[in-house]
């Protein structure tokens, strides 16, 4: 499924509380970390002054490095792990880290948050912890030969999903990024009909950029996405990347998270 040839080397989460009025949302999934972000304001990203939380799980890192010149204050205990509380008060962030297993850092940090302290161990406590990655709402697609699965990622917005997509990198690539995604996005593509389908491409004259196949239902689009002239050629060019979309499908039901499927 996905082209996903390895197991997962971190520990995954899922918040079971977040602070009210953070309708906006993206989690990541990739091979040796997961992130959250949730923020208020704007779908299109956090705004300077709003309320903002990441949590991030990752390969053991030097937290003392990370929020050097930050204030330490006490030590607060998580599910009776020992975690460190740092704040820079100049730009109203607080963070709180602690070693999940040996080899797994997480770190939980609030901007804008009142009551720093007690909001970040509450998000804290309540993360639910499993071995799975991200679910999306579409159905498994055979990627390009010598594609591997990178990473998932799903955004909310207002509360309901607006966008996921699974990433690929190819085999031998070197670059810090993945060379190319397939998911769906809520949208209705106002581009040229093929086969009464509607079609939008969004890219460079060298063919990188996003190709989108309406026709989902729920006014979701496929959209396919090459990020590098590796990626291109591997999907086959821009008729490769369009005929690719044409063949993702949502699941049933796809406003309901529990008939997501695995990456």
């Amino acid at each position: 499924m996905y082209g996903r040839q390895e197991p997962l080397a971190r520990p995954l989460f899922r918040p079971d509380w977040l602070p009210d009025g953070m309708t906006h949302r993206t989690c990541s999934s990739r091979r040796r970390e997961q992130s959250l972000i949730a923020w208020e304001g704007p779908p299109t990203g956090p705004m300077a002054g709003s309320r903002v939380v990441s949590v991030r799980v990752d390969s053991d890192v030097d937290v003392s490095a990370t929020y050097r010149g930050w204030r330490s204050g006490p030590a607060v205990p998580v599910h009776g792990r020992p975690a460190r509380l740092c704040t820079d008060p100049e730009d109203g962030h607080t963070s709180l880290s602690w070693k999940y297993a040996p080899d797994a850092t997480v770190t939980v940090l609030g901007t804008n948050l009142p009551r720093p302290a007690e909001t970040l161990r509450r998000i804290a406590e309540g993360l639910v912890w499993a071995e799975q990655p991200v679910r999306v709402p579409f159905l498994a697609v055979t990627p390009p030969d010598g594609a591997r699965w990178d990473g998932t990622v799903v955004d909310w917005r207002d509360g309901r999903w607006h966008r996921a997509r699974c990433g690929y990198r190819l085999i031998g690539s070197a670059g810090p990024h993945e060379d190319l995604t397939v998911g769906v996005v809520r949208d209705d593509p106002d581009g040229t009909t093929v086969a009464e389908r509607t079609v939008r491409v969004d890219g460079a004259p060298s063919g990188l950029g996003t190709y989108r196949v309406g026709g989902l239902g729920a006014d979701c689009a496929a959209e396919v996405a090459a990020f590098t002239i590796r990626g291109l050629a591997a999907l086959g060019g821009p008729d490769g990347a369009l005929a690719l979309a044409a063949t993702v499908r949502l699941v049933d039901r796809p406003g309901d998270e529990s008939t997501w499927r695995l990456p």
